[in-house]
């Protein structure tokens, strides 16, 4: 009886990473065929029997990406690093990390993910072209804020400038309507206002 439940305990495990192995086998062939969300699918259900599978895990986060679902992508690819075993699988998932970070326009935090690559990896050359890559971005991004504030002060300026012309010719036509009324008092001719506008004697 024992020797037939050692058996039992002996075959489940093997059964268990075949199924593991099916679900990704499954998976890459949904993916090779651009079905995407299915491939999520089986390489889930690979990684819910097996949760240290570096292929399910990894296939996975590639799964997400090209559904253009980037944060789950990010999320998965850290993830790995920070499990990975071997400097290679770690420099990769970062890489891969920073792909997804970039492809989020998350240019400081995908710079930062291929730093990592490349502290695992120096000879990682995609991972050192590719933060080159989001270093120009960033920096042509920077000179176009840059350029845009100085446009905005520039329109700010003009549109101060016109506000405060308007400004004085209000001031200007307010004033002219003042000096109208004074004048026409001054010019009225009755009898009144010269009466009015004779300096007053002296007792």
């Amino acid at each position: 009886m024992r020797k037939f439940a050692y058996i039992i305990l002996f075959i489940a495990p093997l059964s268990l990473i075949a199924q593991v192995e099916e679900h990704i086998r499954s998976g890459n062939h949904l993916y090779n065929d651009g079905e995407f969300d299915k491939a999520e699918n089986a390489y889930s259900k690979a990684l819910s029997q097996d949760a240290e599978s570096y292929e399910g895990a990894f296939n996975l986060g590639d799964s997400y990406f090209r559904q253009e679902k980037y944060e789950e992508a990010a999320a998965q690819f850290e993830s790995i690093a920070e499990d990975a075993k071997d400097a290679n699988t770690k420099s990769w998932a970062y890489h891969n990390q920073g792909n997804s970070l970039l492809q989020n326009q998350k240019l400081d935090e995908s710079i930062e993910a291929y730093k990592n690559a490349l502290r695992s990896n120096p000879n990682n050359s995609a991972a050192r072209y590719n933060m080159a890559y989001a270093q120009q971005m960033k920096k042509q991004e920077e000179e176009q804020d840059q350029k845009e504030d100085g446009e905005d002060k520039e329109n700010e300026d003009k549109k101060d400038k016109e506000e405060k012309d308007n400004k004085d010719k209000k001031i200007e036509d307010i004033v002219q309507v003042v000096m109208s009324d004074q004048l026409g008092l001054k010019t009225d001719d009755s009898d009144e206002n010269k009466e009015q506008q004779q300096p007053a004697q002296l007792s």
